[in-house]
């Protein structure tokens, strides 16, 4: 199969979910082979290319540093661009993150199949992991192994919490399945955390619109799209964490509690075997 990017330029305005700032995005073409890079127009067009190498550790969210110049909160777009089989695009940014939408990839699915795909003439850049590597944190955890096919994702949810339920979801991510099954999945905080979180510095753009705060009587003022939503979100995040590799994966990936930082490491080493092998 050979790679593709974006047909046509488009664009997206909104307020950043942590940042809170009013922000413009656009998503346009690229070649062959130079995978996804992000440009901030409002750092001289600093341009941070989507690989392991520019990874930061930060919390609650992706984040990636080149050239004196940051993008966070980059993994729901990642995930759509990946999750629709975009392998070529330029994100641009007017701020350090994009709109946050309704807190899911839904608004950056809307805006692919707006721009359409164009194939281009190169073979897709797959890989099929060399070997199994897991990455355990306490009781976080994450497990990558060689699959046929594309890449599986399951996910297990489990707060600790009555009101949020252990929960297992898992899909092979196709354009289908993302578009209708992992894309629409939101954010979400505890209700318990979220002025702390906000006091951190985090959700300076975040509402009960665009992030479902949980409470033990269920999302406050807003209502949950799938029973599981929680943990499809959470497997949305891995398939954006992932995305960073650059990479199309045949794998399967089997998660319980991991977050952004555990899937980073899952990231990181996934390449690094890709430029082993290659």
């Amino acid at each position: 199969m050979n790679q593709t990017t974006l047909a046509r330029d488009v664009t997206l305005a909104g307020t950043s979910l942590h940042e809170g700032h009013v922000v413009t995005m656009a998503l346009k073409p690229a070649a062959a082979g130079s995978g996804i890079t992000l440009v901030r127009t409002d750092k001289g067009g600093a341009r941070i290319a989507v690989h392991p190498r520019n990874i930061r550790d930060v919390q609650r969210r992706t984040l990636l540093v080149e050239n004196n110049a940051e993008v966070h909160t980059v993994e729901h777009v990642l995930a759509a661009l990946y999750g629709l089989g975009v392998d070529n695009a330029v994100i641009e940014l007017s701020a350090a993150e994009p709109p946050a939408g309704d807190g899911s990839a839904h608004e950056f699915v809307k805006l692919v199949e707006q721009a359409g795909l164009k194939e281009l003439p190169a073979p897709r850049r797959e890989f099929t992991p060399t070997a199994p590597f897991e990455v355990v944190d306490g009781k976080a955890r994450i497990r990558i192994e060689p699959a046929a096919g594309g890449l599986q994702v399951e996910y297990t949810l489990d707060y600790g919490v009555p009101f949020m339920p252990r929960s297992t979801v898992s899909f092979a991510v196709t354009p289908e399945t993302f578009r209708r099954e992992i894309g629409p999945a939101r954010t979400f905080c505890l209700e318990a955390e979220a002025k702390a979180l906000q006091a951190m510095g985090f959700g300076k753009g975040a509402n009960t619109q665009n992030t479902l705060v949980v409470s033990p009587k269920g999302p406050l003022d807003n209502t949950l799209r799938f029973a599981d939503e929680y943990a499809r979100h959470k497997l949305l995040d891995v398939v954006g964490d992932l995305a960073v590799t650059g990479l199309r994966l045949n794998a399967r990936v089997v998660a319980e509690r991991s977050g952004h930082s555990q899937n980073q490491q899952l990231a990181r080493e996934v390449r690094r075997q890709y430029e082993q092998a290659n």
